[in-house]
């Protein structure tokens, strides 16, 4: 579609194998290229949905009632009344580049049960990837959930119909995992990034926002080459001046504002860097 030839990619894909259900890519502001080896439909976005998080938050700062200096502590006096000294400075902004100070990753099922696991060291201090830590985030939204919040600022406006997200056993929205979108949808949201969080001239996020969550906060310690740049705000910092939200078995959002690009990908894939890296190897010289 529209002269971008990603055969080369398509090629990648099978003769390696790789379980790529679906490929678009939007560049200069179109559908540049879509590849699809299944029929487009919605697919859980596996941690792709951390990113989600975090654009809500963005937005939510806007109105002051939530920032990354937000005590996580003051939110739930109720159940932590006499927090101590690492959990009361415990700020949004830990939560969100996986700075906790927990120790292991986790999959809490409620605020209680994250609460349960103790803080090994001071929070800012270390990067552990966590669903837990993304899940407490989600949680800070009082009054509403993330998902709703969502509907109502970000997905309503793009007219994407209200996806599936679940919800805690405590009433939040899990965040960390679980947001069912279609690759297209994906595809959609990266553009938004891309445009500085302007749809149809609308101010959706703010700028600043984005650019603040994109770039490293910490490093990760990982060697691996994809993982190896540090970790921002749940997304991941990238070479060649990009920046993706990424998800279990391949499910990829690759945002390039060199190339004016973004690439998103779904996948059911274990190989799922072999994935990422053939975006690089085959994608990118077309851009």
């Amino acid at each position: 579609m529209n002269g971008l030839d990603i055969n080369r990619f398509a090629a990648t894909v099978e003769r390696k194998r790789l379980n790529c259900h679906r490929i678009v890519v939007m560049h200069r502001g179109r559908k540049a290229a879509e590849y699809g080896r299944t029929p487009e439909g919605p697919r859980e976005m596996f941690s792709v949905s951390k990113s989600f998080v975090s654009v809500a938050v963005g937005m939510a700062a806007e109105t002051g009632k939530l920032s990354t200096e937000s005590l996580f502590a003051d939110f739930f006096r109720d159940i932590i009344p006499e927090p101590g000294e690492r959990l009361a400075s415990l700020t949004m902004g830990h939560l969100l580049s996986m700075t906790r100070g927990h120790a292991e990753f986790s999959r809490p099922a409620t605020v209680a049960e994250a609460l349960s696991q103790p803080l090994a060291w001071q929070p800012g201090t270390r990067f552990t990837y966590d669903n837990g830590s993304t899940f407490l985030a989600s949680a800070m939204f009082i009054g509403t959930t993330v998902l709703d919040f969502l509907c109502r600022h970000l997905f309503a406006p793009m007219g994407i119909a209200a996806p599936q997200w679940p919800q805690s056993g405590d009433g939040h929205t899990v965040g960390a995992t679980g947001l069912v979108l279609s690759t297209n949808e994906m595809a959609l949201f990266g553009q938004l990034l891309l445009d500085g969080g302007t749809w149809l001239g609308q101010r959706l996020v703010p700028r600043d926002w984005i650019d603040h969550a994109t770039r490293p906060h910490v490093a990760t310690g990982m060697t691996e080459p994809h993982c190896d740049l540090g970790y921002g705000l749940c997304f991941w910092p990238c070479r060649n001046g990009a920046f993706r939200a990424d998800g279990k078995n391949g499910q990829f959002l690759v945002v390039l504002p060199r190339q004016k690009a973004v690439v998103a990908i779904n996948s059911d894939e274990p190989r799922h860097l072999e994935v990422l890296q053939a975006i690089w190897d085959e994608v990118l010289p077309l851009l």
